[in-house]
């Protein structure tokens, strides 16, 4: 009587344990998925903060583009805003004017192949390196992660207002020469005359995009703002408004994208 008794709680004992552990297996399982995380993104270098570290980051991350050579697409257009017109007898011609000039500046998209040189398809034309920029040419720069995508940075820069000779030539190309865009207006002559032209440049600005643990640039965007001033002479049908100073501001952008930072497979050539 006495052992069967003994083998009564020793069962009720063991279920009990049973219970206790299901039950003990269960939450530990409820918290593991509750508390299961992304893997940390590993980055190729300390996170720069200030405006000099942004910059460099910045000039490294672009300047591998022509030294790598990856596949790329560009984009460039131009958008004329702002045409300041003395008077309304004048305001057509020099709107006029200042469509030709951004006429002269032909949109365009292109794509590069992987492995070809593209000293010339991107800044700065006939030069190594993509950017010279220094921290003293930045008037702002910061670095944030993508919303969408953790293992990308985007880095803004406004760069410091300049002539020719300034940052935006440290960052930037004209799409076309002054020469070239002065030739241009040779097919207005029954209305325009144009022997030369200045421009200063104004809140030019920079993004990218760059792979955290590559540091590779998936997405660049170069927004140049310049103000054009020109003396221009009207003559043909307008000859009555003789000479004119124009003033119009010029948007160019140039986007880069679809990087192709591996070489082809033979399988993908092929196909």
């Amino acid at each position: 009587m006495r052992a069967s008794n003994l083998l009564k709680i020793a069962a009720l004992l063991l279920a009990a344990l049973t219970v206790f552990l299901t039950a003990s297996c269960s939450l530990t399982g409820e918290d593991a998925e509750e508390t299961t995380t992304e893997p940390e993104v590993v980055t190729m270098v300390e996170r720069p903060e200030d405006v000099s570290g942004i910059v460099n980051f910045y000039n490294t991350a672009v300047n591998a583009i022509k030294a790598e050579k990856p596949g790329v697409k560009r984009n460039v257009w131009a958008d004329v805003r702002d045409v300041d017109t003395a008077d309304n007898a004048e305001a057509k011609a020099m709107i006029a004017f200042a469509e030709h000039f951004a006429d002269s500046i032909k949109e365009q998209s292109e794509t590069k192949e992987y492995g070809s040189d593209l000293n010339d398809f991107l800044p700065i034309k006939g030069s190594a390196v993509v950017s010279r920029l220094n921290p003293e040419d930045v008037v702002e720069a910061t670095l944030n992660d993508v919303e969408d995508d953790r293992y990308l940075y985007e880095v803004h820069m406004v760069l410091q207002d300049s002539d020719e000779n300034g940052p935006a030539a440290d960052a930037f190309d004209f799409e076309a020469s002054k020469s070239e865009i002065l030739k241009t207006f040779t097919d207005y002559h029954d209305t325009i005359e144009v022997s030369d032209y200045d421009v200063s440049y104004n809140g030019c600005e920079i993004f990218a995009r760059i792979n955290k643990e590559t540091d590779q640039v998936v997405w660049l965007k170069l927004v140049k703002n310049s103000v054009v001033t020109a003396e221009v002479n009207f003559t043909g049908t307008l000859v009555s408004l003789g000479e004119t100073r124009v003033s119009f501001n010029l948007q160019q952008t140039q986007e880069y994208q679809d990087f192709v930072w591996e070489a082809p497979t033979e399988e993908a050539v092929t196909e």
